[in-house]
C-alpha cells in the first residue's frame, strides 16, 4: 500500500488524529507531519479529498495537540528534560534561545522541534494566554500553508500524487541540510570551546 492509499483511508479523522499525536505527546517524534501535509494537498488536487475539509482537520490537529503539549509541559516542569532524549531537547533549547516566543510560531515547521515547542513552552512557564495566540498563528501558517502549497503545485502537475515517496525523499533531504549544518556548527563550537578549556593559563606556559 503506497501512502497515498493510506491517507486516504484513513481520511479525515486520521489526518486529524497523526497531527495530533505529533504535537500532543512526545512518542510523536517519529510521526511525519510534512509528508502528511504534502500528500494531503496532492490528494487534494487529485480531487481525493476535500480541501476544506482537509485545512479544518489538519488546523485543529495542530491546535489541540500544540494544547496538549502545553498542558504536559506544565505538568511536568523542569522533569521535562529527563523525559527527553539530551541531544533532542537541546535541540529544541537551542531553537528558543534563538527565536524566543517566536520559536512558538516557528517551531511546527522544524522536525523534532515542532513536538518539542509546546511541551518546553509550559515546561519554562510562557503565560498560557500569548502561547494560544502564537500557537494559532503557528498553526494556520504550516498546516494551511503547506497543504495549500502542495495543492497548487499538484495543480500545475496532474498525476504528482503518483510520486509521492519521491518527493517525500527529496524534501527529507532537502530539510536534513540546515540540520545538518546545524549540528556541524554546535559540534564545532563545543570542540572549540574544550580545546580553550584544555589550553593552560597564560602564566604556564612553556
Amino acid at each position: 500500500m503506497d501512502l497515498a492509499t493510506l491517507v486516504e483511508q484513513i481520511s479525515y479523522l486520521g489526518i486529524f488524529a497523526i497531527v495530533l499525536l505529533e504535537t500532543g505527546f512526545l512518542v510523536g517524534f517519529f510521526l511525519p507531519g510534512d509528508t502528511l501535509l504534502i500528500t494531503v494537498g496532492l490528494l487534494v488536487a487529485a480531487e481525493k479529498m476535500s480541501l476544506p475539509v482537509s485545512l479544518l482537520a489538519l488546523f485543529l490537529g495542530s491546535v489541540l495537540g500544540n494544547n496538549l503539549g502545553y498542558y504536559w509541559g506544565r505538568l511536568l516542569g523542569p522533569r521535562l528534560k529527563t523525559r527527553v532524549r539530551p541531544d533532542l531537547y537541546a535541540r529544541g533549547q537551542r531553537f528558543f534561545a534563538r527565536f524566543g516566543a517566536l520559536a512558538i510560531v516557528l517551531g511546527p515547521f522544524v522536525p523534532v522541534v515542532r513536538t518539542l515547542t509546546p511541551f518546553l513552552s509550559g515546561s519554562l512557564g510562557v503565560p498560557w494566554p500569548r502561547f494560544a495566540l502564537l500557537n494559532l498563528i503557528g498553526s494556520i501558517l504550516w498546516t494551511q500553508g503547506v497543504t495549500l502549497a502542495a495543492w497548487r503545485v499538484g495543480e500545475f502537475f496532474p498525476h504528482l500524487d503518483r510520486y509521492i515517496l519521491l518527493i517525500v525523499a527529496l524534501g527529507v533531504l532537502v530539510g536534513a541540510v540546515p540540520a545538518g549544518l546545524e549540528y556541524l556548527r554546535h559540534r564545532g563550537g563545543l570542540s572549540k570551546k574544550k580545546s580553550k578549556s584544555q589550553q593552560p593559563p597564560p602564566g604556564q606556559q612553556p
